[in-house]
């Protein structure tokens, strides 16, 4: 069975999309919908932005994708696309591999786990991604300072800068829960080993510590910039009170001179 995660935007409606989209409804959480499309396929979506297909032709999913855009904000101008592949190894242990997974049998639950799971890997690509943009761009301004010995960035694009970091932390901090171990698991030991060799394997946590080491790094550099920030704007304030002070001072004595006369 093929399984294809695609994160295709910042943010997907679920209550809009489940009026409108035609499936069995399985399973409604504020932030999920997993439906079964046909006999054997199904459909998953999140409302951080991911989408996974399993058992669905090419045709199919962008189909569904095509539709899917009725109901994000911000959508990514590239989607960002994740596989793997349950295969079914009758009398076989568990056995997992490079983005696949050997089950004696396939089950509704046991596609479900799979398709969280590789949605959680594909929302960590888009995050990885994110936090490497902001990394590179905090580089021109550290490769702008070694060379020159200043940075060359207004008030409003280092405020626009400081608030998309702040924007994207916050959203990996808001979605933090799609980390957790599902329902599912908590009282079938089966599906628990099932869902963490998957998180092992797609190196979940791994991953996600990655990013928080980055955007560790951007806030650290963040931090220096405002401190820059600030005091050129305090040596600028210092700058306008001497020449305020130098005009009083001018003013006076002109004011004596002509008295005198």
């Amino acid at each position: 069975m093929k399984i294809v995660a695609f994160y295709i935007a910042e943010q997907l409606h679920l209550k809009r999309l489940k009026e409108t989209f035609a499936g069995s409804l399985l399973q409604e959480t504020p932030s999920e919908l997993f439906y079964q499309v046909d006999q054997e396929a199904y459909f998953y979506a999140f409302d951080y932005g991911a989408v996974v297909f399993a058992h669905m032709s090419d045709m199919e999913m962008s189909q569904h994708l095509a539709f899917l855009q009725g109901f994000v904000d911000h959508p990514l101008p590239e989607k960002i696309r994740d596989d793997f592949e349950i295969r079914v190894n009758a009398g076989q242990e568990l056995h997992f591999g490079f983005d696949t997974l050997e089950v004696p049998s396939v089950t509704e639950d046991v596609v479900k786990i799979a398709m969280l799971n590789v949605a959680h890997s594909v929302a960590l690509d888009f995050y990885s991604q994110r936090a490497h943009e902001l990394l590179s761009e905090m580089q021109h301004f550290t490769g702008q300072m070694e060379v020159h010995g200043r940075v060359s960035i207004s008030r409003k694009n280092m405020l626009r800068f400081i608030g998309r970091a702040l924007n994207t932390k916050n959203r990996i901090v808001e979605n933090l829960f799609i980390f957790d171990s599902p329902d599912l698991t908590w009282e079938d030991e089966y599906l628990d080993r099932i869902h963490r060799g998957l998180a092992r394997t797609l190196e979940t946590q791994t991953r996600f510590r990655e990013i928080e080491y980055t955007f560790k790094v951007v806030e650290d550099n963040l931090s220096v910039f405002r401190e820059l920030y600030l005091h050129r704007e305090s040596s600028k304030l210092e700058w306008i009170i001497i020449i305020l002070i130098c005009i009083e001072v001018v003013n006076l004595f002109v004011s004596k001179w002509t008295g005198n006369e």
